[in-house]
């Protein structure tokens, strides 16, 4: 988030989306490169119009960010517009709508460019924003010793990093030199760095790794700054999302050594993970206003301000349901934040429960007259939330797996999102309302499809046939019935409820 910067550029902004308007419908602009036989084919139908509308306006605006014929490599703006370029935490965000979208190559080449430019001469910062020439974008570095970063950032890309993998099941992030060293250094050289241990953050500096800074100079200024949270750098001395992502990053590294064969280091960062989850709800938590605190600063004092305490829901930080769930109504309730911020709010909210408020973000996004909507992330966030939230679609561990779970509101009769990439296959799948559901696997290799369904049946049934159902919860603790079974290639089934 650009707090500070996007109030300066804010007349550039106008009159950058007007011109883009107008080059976006009469097709101007970089040509995109049509490599890869899957980008763009991702398709929404529904007898919900609205939802449809929101779907073709997300899509075609995130399609004309995407790029592959510069100096970078394949990517996507995931920044302010106009700048042609791609930062940390807007990759790591609109990383699951790209993917949908077909741009796996461009997700795996902008992660990794973070990964390689990690460097003990920066503290193991990386490059906070890279622009199309393959450099750091001047608005946000001069040199090693003074450029714009926000903390969080690291740990950021190492739970995107992991959610890519499970998506393609890419080996490259698991076996790449450049992304393991990225993920060893960023959990062990970075922590020490800049006092991000548990028993460091209510006591570290807020200013460090240099001698002296310039208030006059952002480079210097907000060289680390421990949030996302840009308003009054120099306060904070940590902000909830920083331990957050802290929490995600040491959890999704811990899968990724599970998998690599080293179990008893993944169970030591899974029990690292688990006490980051805790430190925030001991110390962010306000008992008497019942909500979290975003930002604790460096008066010791905590503060309210710039809705960092949806991150912790986003990077699936908390434990205790009741915290969740009253984070949750405090989402709903608060003023809406800016569309940074906002964009994050459909695949939360479909996440934990409040499907009918998620479905209402997602029209208020995309609608014309958003401010702002032409924010990259935008457009990206509403076509993974919609895959991933209000499909239900979700990858699994093991290779050639996938769920689904239908989010359809009750006035939504049926939804269809055809050509989805999951481990290099490409599936489609259809709701009618909660209670069943039909997928269709487009590809050459066989699929393992777990089906599910809100509520707690002794059976469903298979094409016809009744089958003995298990029984699960979602993020929010909300039962649902589900089968295992195998979609073989080029074939389809429908599961519904008996």
């Amino acid at each position: 988030m650009k707090t500070m910067r996007s109030i300066l550029l804010t007349l550039f902004l106008s009159f950058w989306a007007l011109a883009q308007n107008v080059s976006h419908a009469a097709g101007a602009g970089r040509p995109r490169s049509d490599e890869s036989a899957d980008q763009g084919t991702l398709s929404f139908r529904s007898s919900a119009k609205d939802l449809e509308d929101s779907f073709n306006w997300a899509k075609q605006q995130a399609l004309v960010y995407a790029h592959d014929r510069d100096e970078v490599g394949p990517w996507y703006e995931a920044a302010l517009p106009g700048r042609e370029a791609f930062c940390m935490r807007d990759v790591s965000h609109q990383a699951l709508g790209a993917h949908a979208l077909g741009l796996q190559r461009h997700n795996l080449n902008m992660l990794r460019k973070f990964a390689v430019n990690i460097s003990e001469s920066k503290d193991w910062c990386s490059y906070w924003e890279i622009n199309r020439h393959d450099k750091p974008a001047p608005v946000d570095y001069t040199n090693d010793k003074e450029f714009w970063y926000n903390l969080p950032a690291n740990f950021d890309v190492i739970d995107a990093c992991y959610r890519m993998y499970l998506w393609t099941h890419d080996e490259t992030y698991l076996q790449d030199k450049a992304f393991l060293q990225f993920y060893d250094r960023s959990l062990s050289a970075y922590v020490q760095r800049w006092d991000l241990a548990l028993d460091k953050l209510l006591s570290r500096a807020r200013f460090m790794n240099r001698d002296s800074y310039d208030q006059r100079q952002s480079h210097q200024y907000c060289r680390g700054i421990p949030s996302y949270h840009e308003g009054n750098p120099g306060k904070t001395r940590l902000g909830i999302d920083l331990a957050a992502f802290h929490a995600a990053a040491l959890r999704s590294y811990a899968h990724v050594l599970r998998l690599k064969g080293n179990a008893q280091q993944s169970q030591a960062l899974l029990q690292r993970s688990h006490h980051y989850s805790q430190f925030i709800e001991t110390y962010f938590w306000d008992t008497t206003k019942q909500r979290f605190n975003d930002l604790y600063l460096t008066d010791d004092s905590y503060h309210v301000d710039g809705y960092m305490y949806v991150f912790a829901l986003y990077a699936g930080s908390l434990l205790s349901p009741d915290k969740i769930s009253q984070t949750i109504h405090t989402m709903i309730d608060d003023p809406r934040p800016n569309i940074e911020m906002h964009s994050y709010y459909p695949e939360v909210l479909y996440r934990y429960g409040a499907h009918a408020q998620a479905r209402k973000e997602i029209i208020l996004l995309s609608a014309s007259d958003m401010k702002r909507r032409e924010y990259p992330e935008v457009s990206f966030a509403v076509v993974g939330a919609m895959v991933s939230g209000l499909m239900g679609i979700e990858p699994g561990q093991t290779e050639g797996t996938v769920a689904s779970l239908s989010r359809l509101c009750a006035d939504d009769a049926w939804a269809e999102i055809r050509s989805v990439p999951v481990h290099g296959r490409m599936i489609s799948v259809r709701h009618t309302g909660q209670s069943a559901s039909v997928l269709h696997n487009r590809s050459n290799k066989p699929i393992i499809w777990t089906a599910r369904f809100y509520g707690e049946s002794e059976a469903l049934q298979l094409d016809g046939q009744p089958l003995a159902a298990n029984r699960g919860m979602d993020a929010a603790g909300t039962a649902f019935s589900y089968v295992k079974l195998t979609v073989g290639p080029n074939a389809s089934k429908q599961v519904q409820v008996k």
